[in-house]
């Protein structure tokens, strides 16, 4: 066997990668719920203090992400899936990336609420 041919060869995916699969969507629905109840928070305490608006906005924003986070994890344990039966797994770095980068946004823009209305 040529040392590429070892390389390229997969082994068949065993129950314990996919229960491994199952446990990381779990795990994304659960951030995506406590994003959404983040958000549920947020707005509803500034409806209580704040009339113009803006935190009740940042938590329609956290709402809507957590929807996201929600999808991402579905596409991520679907493509998983698919690839490990196919031999052909490659990890989702770039929605991994993606997510990262909008959380990072995210906690830079409550920075910058907390130290302008603090």
């Amino acid at each position: 066997m040529a040392a590429s041919e070892e390389r390229d060869s997969v082994a068949p995916p065993s129950v314990r990668d996919h229960l491994a699969n199952e446990r990381t969507l779990l795990a994304w629905i659960r951030t995506a719920l406590t994003v959404i109840a983040l958000g549920f928070l947020v707005d509803r305490l500034a409806l209580e203090s704040e009339p113009s608006g803006l935190a009740s906005l940042a938590g329609v924003g956290l709402v809507i992400l957590g929807g996201i986070v929600a999808v991402a994890g579905g596409y991520s344990y679907t493509a998983a899936r698919r690839e490990m039966r196919t031999g052909t797994y490659r990890p989702q770095v770039g929605l991994h990336l993606a997510i990262v980068g909008a959380v990072v946004i995210g906690a830079i823009v409550v920075a910058i609420y907390m130290v302008g209305f603090s």
